[in-house]
């Protein structure tokens, strides 16, 4: 029974001399961060072509039990419906030959399609799924919410990617638009983030979860509590899910992974969990 639990990203300023010591340059911080957690949601390939050079870098950086789930290009999600389909499909299949040489160490794939990607969408959705062609996970993330009715397009969605064994990423936004924005982050958070309903569904065997944590660390317990029994379900029905916990600032995301996964331990036995958080005067510092 395995999770794997990462963030959004693998360094922040808030997380020296925590998760990485201050000496430590930055080009290796990634290996120390996969020392902690599992896996790590990569957002700079869907802003950017990045250099097969430096995935390579990356990918040798991390323990051989560690993933990486890589963001697919805008070009390829974002401008899906201003582009030719020629050349988006050229650009999914060059993204997909540059993670061929990390197969290794792939955990789910993310197709992440804008809100103004509605039912009408769906079938070119589906035909990027029918593209895959690599042996790892693929996962999709869909922010109209027409994808969200329950009665019309989400069912047919969901059938749809249970049929290609294509993961639903599952957005978890409640926290951060459960109070009034009263702090820099939460106003950032609360513009940037998707409000949309959170339907924990598994599609495949990898299913994806991104939890936006609010920065009142306890206010979250209701929500880590309700994960952890879905988690508890899936490990227990042999999924092996994918959960990316942000915050509003990031800074607090490694102290909410490590307290659902204690939530999960606390639920199923037998289940020995792994991520355990390094201790340091300046971590107990922050809160």
């Amino acid at each position: 029974m395995t999770i794997y639990y990462g963030m959004a990203q693998w360094q922040h300023p808030a997380w020296v001399n925590w998760l990485y010591p201050a000496s430590l340059p930055t080009g290796e911080r990634i290996g120390r961060y996969s020392q902690v957690f599992s896996t790590v949601e990569v957002g700079s390939t869907f802003y950017t072509k990045v250099d097969d050079a430096q995935l390579l870098r990356w990918y040798e950086s991390v323990a051989d039990d560690f993933t990486f789930s890589f963001k697919a290009p805008q070009t390829v999600t974002h401008r899906l419906l201003e582009r030719p389909w020629r050349d988006v499909q050229q650009d999914w299949l060059d993204f997909m030959r540059s993670l061929q040489p990390l197969q290794s160490k792939l955990g789910p794939t993310m197709l992440q399609f804008p809100a103004v990607c509605d039912e009408r969408a769906l079938d070119t959705i589906l035909a990027l799924c029918d593209m895959w062609s690599l042996p790892t996970p693929l996962s999709v993330e869909v922010r109209n919410l027409a994808y969200f009715d329950k009665s019309q397009t989400e069912p047919r969605f969901l059938a749809s990617l249970s049929n290609r064994h294509v993961n639903r990423v599952v957005m978890d936004s409640r926290p951060i638009f459960s109070t009034p924005a009263y702090c820099e982050s939460l106003v950032d958070a609360q513009k940037k983030k998707p409000r949309v309903p959170c339907h924990p569904i598994a599609t495949a065997n990898h299913p994806v979860v991104r939890f936006i944590g609010h920065p009142d660390l306890p206010r979250n317990n209701v929500w880590l509590d309700q994960w952890a029994v879905k988690l508890s379900q899936w490990v227990s029905a042999g999924l092996t899910p994918s959960v990316f916990v942000h915050s509003s600032d990031n800074i607090a995301a490694p102290t909410l992974a490590a307290q659902l996964d204690a939530k999960v331990r606390a639920l199923v036995p037998g289940y020995q969990g792994g991520l355990v958080l390094p201790q340091s005067q300046e971590q107990a510092s922050l809160w």
